[in-house]
């Protein structure tokens, strides 16, 4: 071995095995950490019902007709959605929760109306629970 050989060897000693435990540790508790991360989002990326408002009209200033399509991973069991509609102004004039019945098709579009107090500008949904399960 060279002088500078030997000083390199000094000063950047071989790795003992408690240096490959420690970091053999380590890898493995990064892949655990990626599997239980990947787990918990095909989890919670299919929901058991899914909801969108595809359109509305405003019937009257009373009245607004709302088309909803519902997505259920389990289409036999019914389903519950808020709805509420907005005014221009950003209050909300009206609120309902409308059923969704049980039905063959994962999705489908179903249409409701709901009442409110003032003409609304926008009607939007605010969250659907599968009824009893």
């Amino acid at each position: 071995m060279t002088p500078d050989e030997e000083r390199i060897a000094r000063r950047y000693p071989k790795r003992s095995v408690g240096d490959y435990l420690i970091y053999g540790g380590r890898a493995v508790g990064i892949c655990v950490a990626m599997g239980l991360t990947g787990i918990s989002a095909w989890h919670h990326s299919t929901p058991p019902v899914e909801a969108m408002v595809r359109s509305f009209t405003v019937d009257s200033p009373s009245q607004a007709t709302v088309e909803l399509v519902v997505q259920r991973s389990d289409p036999s069991k019914p389903a519950q959605c808020k709805l509420v509609a907005q005014a221009d102004s950003y209050e909300e004039v009206g609120e309902t929760t409308v059923d969704v019945p049980a039905d063959a098709n994962k999705l489908k579009a179903y249409t409701f109306t709901v009442a409110t107090v003032k003409e609304p500008v926008a009607v939007d949904q605010r969250g659907c629970t599968i009824v009893g399960g």
